[in-house]
């Protein structure tokens, strides 16, 4: 067999200096391994919460459905992209500053999480913070799945469904209809009005039961009879007019509120929570495991490398001399 050319190294020599230098080798493997996991053992774990958004399709479809919502977004200030009502819209919507601000808000974060009460802090540095927890969004089909990170599992789980509880407030807020408004005014009016009913209503059977009654007598006593009966039928007609409005404006209130509750019932959202997010029971960052392996080949990699750029600077320094 002929000789390697200078310079050059065949594969039994790639074995016999991997032979030669195995503990060296060795040694780079298990010590960047060793310091791996070290580092991971040191660092706070990190616990994923999550939740699922489901998005209903309607007749025009899952686009048509989203097109409401990313119509209303831009009263919110929320700037959306694509603009076409999609997946990506919602997912924009959110990822969003407005949508992190109202989970600080609803969950009172800065009073729960240690250092965000500083006054030095600004909101903008914890809106980013909240943005920071929620990874990208996963579209599949017609649902969202959102995931949160976070170092205190509880938290995690309700940071994670704050933001499906933020996106339903922003809904709510900004799709404030006609219907909504009528309802919230019929609430206020119909206990006023149930009242003046009920007040007419005694009035009439209170009149009604302390009248006097018709007796017997002369001829006076007759003619104040007669006037009596007359001045008593005129406040009956007066009373039950009066009962009588007070029914009809009362019936034509309850009539309307019960058409309105139907019309506010079809203004659902485009969206449904299918999976709350619940308390998660194993961190997922660090995955010490997977980060020990790595460092393993990592060092592997880097003894062999080592070895071999020892055995290279050798024989060239034997060549040279």
């Amino acid at each position: 067999m002929q000789q390697a050319a200078e310079g050059e190294i065949d594969l039994r020599e790639y074995i016999d200096i991997a032979r030669k230098q195995w503990k060296m080798i060795a040694g780079f493997a298990v010590g960047t391994a060793m310091l791996v996991l070290v580092f991971s053992l040191m660092q706070k774990p990190i616990y994923e919460a999550k939740t699922t958004i489901l998005i209903r399709t309607s007749g025009g479809g899952t686009g048509a459905s989203l097109s409401q919502f990313a119509g209303l977004a831009g009263l919110a200030g929320i700037s959306l992209p694509s603009g076409g009502g999609s997946m990506q819209d919602l997912t924009d919507i959110l990822q969003s500053q407005v949508v992190a601000a109202r989970v600080i808000d609803n969950l009172n974060l800065k009073e729960r999480i240690k250092g965000w009460d500083d006054p030095r802090r600004s909101n903008q540095e914890s809106i980013l913070a909240v943005q920071g927890m929620l990874k990208k969004p996963k579209t599949t089909n017609n649902l969202i799945e959102l995931r949160v990170e976070y170092t205190d599992k509880e938290l995690a789980a309700e940071i994670a469904n704050g933001f499906t509880d933020a996106l339903s407030d922003l809904w709510n807020k900004l799709s404030y209809t006609e219907a909504k408004r009528k309802k919230e005014y019929i609430e206020s009016q119909l206990p006023r009005v149930e009242q003046e009913l009920k007040t007419s209503e005694q009035r009439l059977k209170s009149f009604t039961l302390l009248s006097p009654r018709s007796g017997g007598g002369g001829s006076t006593s007759l003619l104040g009879a007669i006037s009596a009966s007359q001045s008593q039928g005129l406040e009956i007609a007066r009373l039950s007019r009066e009962l009588d409005i007070a029914n009809s404006v009362y019936t034509m209130l309850r009539k309307e509120y019960e058409s309105v509750k139907l019309e506010e019932s079809k203004e659902i959202p485009p969206f449904s929570i299918i999976d709350k997010a619940v308390k998660p029971e194993k961190k997922s960052k660090p995955k010490t495991r997977q980060n020990v392996m790595i460092g393993l080949v990592l060092g592997l990699s880097s003894g062999v490398f080592l070895a071999f750029f020892q055995e290279y600077w050798e024989k060239s320094a034997k060549s040279a001399g």
